[in-house]
């Protein structure tokens, strides 16, 4: 089969530093390459060439996340922009793919009416929660919608869900550390949704060590919450890392912290942390509960309890078996195992 995917506008594929969508859109390229296919990947410029794909590089200059309005109102005009620009090629190229994988965030919504028009299969990898007018747009459409976990789909039952395949990560990028250091961990874009500040206080109480590693998504939070509490010291912040530095990072950490407070769709970091044999403490919101077995390869706390529930797990964390958390990523987000399931769900969608 000829597939085109749709990796990213705004970052590399795969990207130097942070970029989950884009590690993932890589990684779908390359496996479904070996599995026969021919495949075609629209991506940034600066994205990754290989010999297994087909590489058409779109627009100009990286998008980084912008803190103000002004720089953020021009980045949304400019991705616009790169996403007229595929609109052209799947226009001035319809006869070099039978079908397209969407990774593209707005994708889904830009690009659709474009597939309608030249008659071919649309399918959209998720990666970000549904909303009301996106599910909307989906069942008018009809289009085949991928999930990347089960709590993708709670509230929008209408929609033509062709599966749910979970993300992945690369085993050889993350080698197993079965002695950390003393030291608590939170990665990920620093913003108030990803709940930095609950992760510092737990540390706090417990009078341990604490990285927040991440790029400042929010500006306006860092500010006020994160930046006063950060000494340097006890509470220490990390920018965006090479995949060798995030993996040492990880491995080192006695647990990852991830009391997020949005409907998180995966949270790719917290199969890395568990490839490194580190446990994850997380607030049970969007896919968490999918991810982490409560008291096996972590634990899984109700968001009410807040801090305290943070700090009671933290102190239970010499339970889980470190070797264990290697294994089970082993045994259930593999890039194999991912694209097998992309596999299957794309057959499934071909032979209707």
């Amino acid at each position: 089969m000829k597939i085109l995917i749709l990796g990213s506008v705004a970052l590399p594929v795969p990207p130097p530093m942070q970029g989950g969508t884009e590690r993932i859109a890589y990684w779908q390229a390359i496996g479904l390459a070996k599995g026969g296919h021919e495949i075609t990947l629209i991506a940034a410029k600066g994205s990754k060439a290989d010999s297994a794909y087909r590489l058409v590089e779109i627009g100009g200059d990286t998008i980084h996340p912008a803190l103000g309005i002004v720089e953020s109102s021009r980045n949304m005009r400019k991705e616009l922009v790169y996403m007229a620009e595929v609109s052209q090629w799947l226009i001035d190229n319809k006869d070099s793919y039978d079908l397209i994988l969407n990774n593209m965030r707005g994708g889904e919504s830009t690009l659709l009416p474009i597939a309608k028009i030249l008659d071919k299969k649309f399918v959209t990898v998720m990666h970000l929660p549904i909303f009301d007018e996106l599910a909307h747009l989906f069942e008018t459409y009809k289009t085949p919608v991928i999930t990347i976990s089960n709590a993708q789909k709670e509230g929008y039952p209408n929609i033509n869900y062709a599966g749910t395949v979970y993300n992945a990560t690369d085993l050889s990028e993350l080698p197993f550390i079965a002695t950390p250091q003393d030291y608590l961990l939170m990665m990920g874009s620093i913003a108030p949704h990803k709940n930095q500040k609950d992760g510092i206080l737990a540390a706090k109480a417990l009078g341990k060590k604490i990285v927040i590693a991440g790029k400042i998504g929010n500006q306006a939070y860092w500010d006020k919450e994160i930046a006063p509490l950060v000494d340097g010291k006890m509470v220490e912040h990390r920018g965006e890392m090479a995949i060798t530095e995030k993996a040492a990072l990880l491995g080192g950490a006695t647990a990852l912290l991830f009391p997020i407070v949005w409907p998180e769709p995966f949270g790719l970091v917290m199969i890395e942390a568990m490839a490194c044999g580190t446990p994850v403490i997380a607030y049970n919101n969007g896919a968490v509960s999918e991810v982490v077995i409560d008291s096996k390869n972590g634990f899984v706390i109700d968001p009410s309890a807040g801090v305290n529930g943070l700090v009671e797990a933290v102190n239970k964390i010499k339970t889980i078996d470190r070797a264990y958390c290697r294994k089970y990523v082993e045994e259930n987000f593999t890039i194999e195992k991912m694209v097998d399931s992309l596999e299957m769900a794309l057959g499934k969608i071909v032979s209707l």
